[in-house]
């Protein structure tokens, strides 16, 4: 044992009674998860509850009572809470499940008109209910009954596929779980919102901190109030008008720059965040990340951008609204590719360099590791493999099948180890996990095009098996990892549990046994509640509607060439560009102390259409030189970090409050 792992001996405090206790906590959390999300203020059905907020809204109601009743509550019982609250909703919220069961209804209804790729998967049961006829659907928009016997293999399905991703993705970060914490003590920002909870909680004496925590969260709520406000009550105005033009209706708080007075003019900025809480997301951000950011996104995307626009390219984008796929996708850069290219050579760059140690990993027990070995093995061979078949069950392409595991594997890990470096949760287009990316090395590798087969109303259509495989590829899959417009989910959830455990002193073994109680929990949870829900109420009758239910319109590639879907080609180049750029980077600063671009920082710069980040970088890059040059780290650990962190957790709360009270509104009397 080295003396590093002497220093942070933990010891399990996982009791029967206290798993027992966690897993109907569990329960409770993920049947709230699933019932609040329909009911989301405005449009922000996927920031309900999620794995960031659902332990920031427990945490604080804890904190209340902490206040009142003094709670004899431990630091690791409340990290044990924390994981149990992420993880219960992380197949609760609303892409998942209701993603998932949304579009297969979709899917069903219209089978037979219009969209030929529906025809073609028409027996497959893994994409929803097997009909004779599209009306016998409709209930689950207008209300009644679920017909559970035709929903039960869809259902038997998806949960056993979200459960084997689950054990996946725990078996990497678990093994992973001694690298990333305990020698590289990566800081994953975003926890500072449960564990400075958790410090308030647990003080024994007054701490100076808690009046501007205090602060915050009035701050936070009164800053979301309106939006909240304006939902539950259409007669309040919406007074920063974020819920119509020219603000996005997809990035709470975001402007389509493309419908300012200057969006013809800088064609090369698709967004512009307003959002305070993106601000503030940015500022836990370490200080070199932030100038990185600002800096490559001004001085190495947008004004080449600019100039190239000025010698012609991009010339569509000043009359094009939300423009950020044409601008990352356009010549002459492709950032798109760059984008994927960067994440991709951060991840298997630091598995090159840290290959000895991979060598041990996967069959050496150490009691402080978050799994054994030999389990952690089995949990990430046996999961892969069960993946695979049922991916064959599905229809999926024999070649298809472990590539989607692949891709999704090195896309998620990849992000990951960025947010473990940089942080930011609960805003979009982060990193490269959208239904442009998701499919890029199925396409490749994958393909050659089938060509075409002709449906009985004369339509030329892609052959099941490819519509199966280019579906599971793209967000029918990706989904289950993680949300592109929020980054919450299972595979961002299950490092930040670590890391609230790691900084507790918190065995990491019960972290492990939490995760996967509280995340079964939420997958069986989840598809049966949401299934449930939606027919009880009727899609028709709530704000979410049919939830995100146009996948099954685009990933089919039905019309045009597979090679030309998602991230038109060519793009090899431009992600081998971006492959060696990152290495470039990550050379000169490890080569070179003075060196002041964080590789990391380059990751996120891609982020946001490229250049949506360069303002709130900046604001808070000056912002943190400040605070560090008037009052060093202890005005920024005694003050503006707890009003920083008070502010999400005031801001997330009103969130929940207000879906709460649109719940309570549906059940009154009418």
């Amino acid at each position: 044992m080295s003396i590093e792992t002497k220093t942070i001996e933990r010891r399990s405090i996982l009791t029967p009674k206290l798993w027992a206790m966690l897993a109907a906590f569990s329960l409770l959390m993920s049947l709230v998860g699933a019932l609040t999300a329909p009911f989301g203020p405005s449009w922000m059905f996927s920031m309900v509850l999620g794995t960031f907020t659902a332990p920031i809204v427990v945490l604080f109601v804890l904190f209340l009572l902490s206040r009142v009743a003094k709670l004899p509550l431990a630091p690791q019982q409340l990290a044990l809470v924390y994981t149990a609250a992420a993880m219960s909703v992380a197949f609760c919220y609303s892409m998942i499940p209701y993603g998932i069961i949304h579009n297969a209804a979709s899917l069903r209804l219209w089978q037979y008109n219009w969209h030929p790729t529906n025809w073609a998967v028409r027996s497959y049961w893994i994409f929803g209910p097997i009909v004779s006829d599209p009306a016998e659907m409709t209930p689950i928009q207008t209300g009644g009954p679920v017909p559970w016997d035709k929903w039960a293999p869809f259902l038997a399905w998806w949960i056993t596929y979200t459960v084997l991703w689950l054990l996946f993705f725990t078996g990497w970060i678990g093994l992973l779980y001694e690298r990333f914490m305990e020698v590289e003590r990566l800081p994953y920002p975003a926890t500072l919102t449960g564990t400075l909870q958790i410090e308030l909680i647990t003080a024994r004496e007054p701490t100076p901190r808690l009046r501007f925590f205090l602060l915050g969260i009035l701050l936070g709520a009164l800053a979301i109030l309106p939006i909240v406000a304006t939902y539950l009550n259409p007669a309040i105005p919406d007074i920063y008008g974020w819920t119509r033009e020219p603000f996005l209706p997809w990035f709470l708080g975001t402007l389509d720059f493309s419908r300012t007075p200057l969006g013809a003019t800088i064609p090369v900025i698709a967004f512009l965040p307003v959002n305070p809480m993106i601000y503030v997301l940015f500022f836990l951000m370490p200080a070199k990340v932030l100038f990185t950011v600002w800096v490559f996104s001004l001085f190495f995307i947008m004004i080449p951008s600019q100039i190239a626009f000025y010698m012609g390219y991009y010339s569509d984008l000043p009359t094009m609204a939300n423009r950020f796929h044409a601008f990352m996708n356009g010549a002459p850069f492709r950032w798109n590719g760059w984008w994927i290219g960067v994440y991709l050579g951060l991840f298997l760059m630091w598995m090159v360099l840290n290959r000895r140690y991979f060598k041990d990993i996967f069959l050496k027990d150490a009691p402080e590791r978050a799994l054994p070995g030999k389990l952690g093995t089995i949990m990430i061979a046996g999961s892969t493999v069960l993946l695979i078949a049922l991916l064959l069950v599905a229809g999926v392409n024999p070649l298809g099948a472990p590539l989607i595991v692949l891709t999704m594997w090195l896309l998620f890990m990849s992000s990951i180890r960025v947010l473990g470096n940089t942080g930011l949760v609960g805003t979009a287009w982060v990193f490269p996990i959208d239904w442009t990316h998701l499919p890029t090395l199925v396409k490749y590798l994958y393909i050659p095009d089938p060509g075409y087969i002709t449906a009985p109303d004369g339509a030329q259509i892609r052959p099941p098996e490819m519509v199966a495989t280019l579906w599971l590829a793209n967000r029918w899959t990706g989904e289950i990892m993680a949300e592109n417009n929020t980054n919450f989910g299972m595979a961002f959830a299950i490092p930040l549990c670590y890391k609230v455990g790691f900084d507790t002193k918190t065995h990491p073994r019960d972290i492990t046994k939490i995760i996967l109680t509280s995340g079964t929990i939420s997958a069986v949870v989840g598809y049966l509640v949401g299934t449930w829900f939606s027919y009880f109420a009727g899609t028709n009758n709530t704000r979410m509607g049919m939830f995100d239910a146009w996948w099954h319109w685009v990933f089919g590639a039905p019309w045009s060439r597979v090679e030309e879907q998602f991230i038109p080609e060519p793009l090899l180049p431009y992600i081998a560009a971006g492959f060696i750029l990152i290495i470039l980077i990550s050379f000169l600063n490890f080569r070179f102390v003075w060196w002041p671009l964080d590789p990391t920082g380059v990751a996120l710069a891609f982020g946001a259409a490229g250049t949506g980040w360069i303002l709130p970088a900046l604001i808070a890059w000056i912002l943190k030189t400040l605070v560090y040059r008037i009052g060093g780290a202890k005005l920024d650990e005694n003050v503006v970090t707890p009003i920083v962190i008070g502010f999400l957790v005031g801001y997330w709360t009103m969130i929940f409050l207000g879906a709460l009270g649109s719940l309570i509104q549906f059940f009154l009397p009418k």
